[in-house]
């Protein structure tokens, strides 16, 4: 787990991304920094719930798209259409089960990326490369063979 930002910290990064400081958007990012598994929106709201009563999913889900907007975290995918995030915005790849959808980081010391163009054809701009790998986890991959083919899957977090 990742070393807790400080408020001051978390207030700063608010600021320098334009957003006015609110108590959930503090506790949201906070929930974030402290979250490596990639999110969803419902798991953020059940986990908050409980400090924050009058907090509401839609709430969350707007924040989230905001932090997104502004680059305080970034949208992954796990096939299910969910809206999942990443609050680590340092350049990262991701590896996602298509078993069980579990998202991994994938870090780029480790598997470098070559330099990206900058332009595409059409005019398109490349502002950023991502790359997903699709795997199968070892835990999914411990399953007998038979329950995988019957699509006998487990639920990501």
């Amino acid at each position: 787990m990742k070393k807790a930002a400080s408020m001051h910290e978390q207030v700063a990064r608010l600021r320098r991304a334009g957003l006015r400081v609110t108590g959930p958007r503090l506790a949201i990012l906070a929930a974030l920094e402290q979250d490596p598994s990639h999110p969803t929106a419902e798991r953020l709201y059940e986990r908050l719930r409980p400090h924050h009563p009058s907090l509401s999913l839609s709430t969350v889900y707007e924040t989230l798209e905001t932090f997104i907007r502004t680059g305080l975290c970034r949208r992954v995918h796990d096939g299910s259409g969910r809206l999942r995030v990443d609050g680590t915005t340092a350049d990262h790849d991701h590896a996602v089960c298509r078993e069980c959808g579990t998202i991994f980081d994938v870090s780029r010391e480790v598997f470098p990326l070559p330099a990206p163009p900058t332009r595409l054809p059409d005019g398109l701009e490349v502002t950023a490369v991502r790359v997903e790998y699709e795997v199968i986890c070892a835990a999914c991959r411990r399953q007998a063979p038979q329950a995988r083919r019957r699509g006998g899957t487990k639920t990501a977090s």
